[in-house]
């Protein structure tokens, strides 16, 4: 019988059960293909990462992403979650404060890693492919009776757009706050677009230094909402600067000492689980060349597993 080590952590806030929960395995090098699957419909949180060793010369950890139901290609809140653990253990290389990188090998591509550990906390920036948008010029009924929305809720001077997930731009929070999606239809109708997922946004937010306001349900995934969302949080800050600033929307952004723009991304109000998304977006000559998503976490739990 061999012991895995498994940590629940709440990734993109600092407050315990807020933000968005997720399984990590520390060491998951033994684990077949089945038994992360069932150790993450066991878990139980919308995403729980596995810890391996790297198989490409050019990284130098890499993660496996699982939902209750199958294996993603990428998240981002289980990627906070897992370098959280990791730092928090002192693991790869993290036993002292300072800055760390890392090449993390994933089903998305080789993306890069920064974790900013102090005394009093830890940061950790996650690159993201920069998303492909397609614009879908109106959406069948079917969907929209699947996400509770009518046409008329949605705005009409900003694109609905496709990359891995669904984004319609819906007008504001209190359109937000009401749907109540019928999730059996809703997986019906992500299948038949063959996307993960659907994010609702609005420009109108909560608090005065966000930029976008969303909500995120993928249950093909066995997801129904998901609390915080990085993995759609960072194609909204390309979305913001392709769209919403071209359209002459005042965005609230500050500009890092390194030149990138900072959005915040607000999800998971609507459910009790309130978190705050970081959003930086590099240009070169007005193109967006990288994005990445940052935040903070918190561990909850400490387990062992034996199997």
């Amino acid at each position: 019988m061999k012991t895995y080590r498994i940590k629940t952590v709440d990734a993109f806030t600092k407050k315990p059960f807020a933000g968005n929960p997720a399984g990590v395995v520390l060491d998951a090098g033994g684990l077949t293909d089945t038994q992360m699957q069932l150790i993450a419909r066991e878990v139980n949180h919308p995403e729980t990462a596995f810890i391996l060793p790297a198989t490409e010369r050019d990284a130098n950890v890499r993660i496996r992403w699982f939902s209750p139901l199958s294996e993603v290609p990428l998240c981002g809140h289980a990627t906070i979650a897992s370098f959280h653990a990791l730092a928090e253990e002192e693991l790869e290389g993290m036993s002292t404060n300072g800055q760390h990188y890392f090449r993390l090998q994933t089903k998305s591509g080789i993306l890069a890693v920064r974790v900013e550990k102090n005394f009093y906390d830890t940061t950790i920036e996650f690159e993201l492919p920069v998303p492909k948008f397609k614009v879908k010029k109106k959406l069948p009924a079917t969907m929209l009776r699947a996400l509770d929305l009518t046409a008329k809720e949605i705005k009409k001077d900003l694109p609905i757009v496709t990359d891995l997930y669904l984004y319609i731009p819906v007008n504001g929070l209190a359109v937000i706050e009401k749907i109540k999606p019928n999730f059996s239809a809703l997986t019906n109708e992500l299948k038949k677009m063959k996307l993960n997922g659907v994010s609702l946004f609005s420009l109108e937010t909560k608090e005065k230094d966000s930029a976008v306001h969303s909500r995120f349900f993928a249950p093909n995934y066995g997801i129904n909402e998901d609390p915080v969302t990085g993995s759609a949080n960072g194609p909204l800050g390309c979305y913001l600067q392709k769209y919403v600033l071209s359209a002459g929307y005042p965005v609230v952004c500050r500009e890092l000492s390194d030149g990138r723009l900072e959005f915040v991304g607000e999800q998971g109000d609507e459910i009790h689980r309130t978190g705050r998304v970081k959003i930086r977006v590099h240009l070169r000559q007005k193109e967006i060349e990288s994005i990445s998503i940052a935040g903070e976490a918190v561990t909850i739990m400490n387990s062992i597993l034996k199997i």
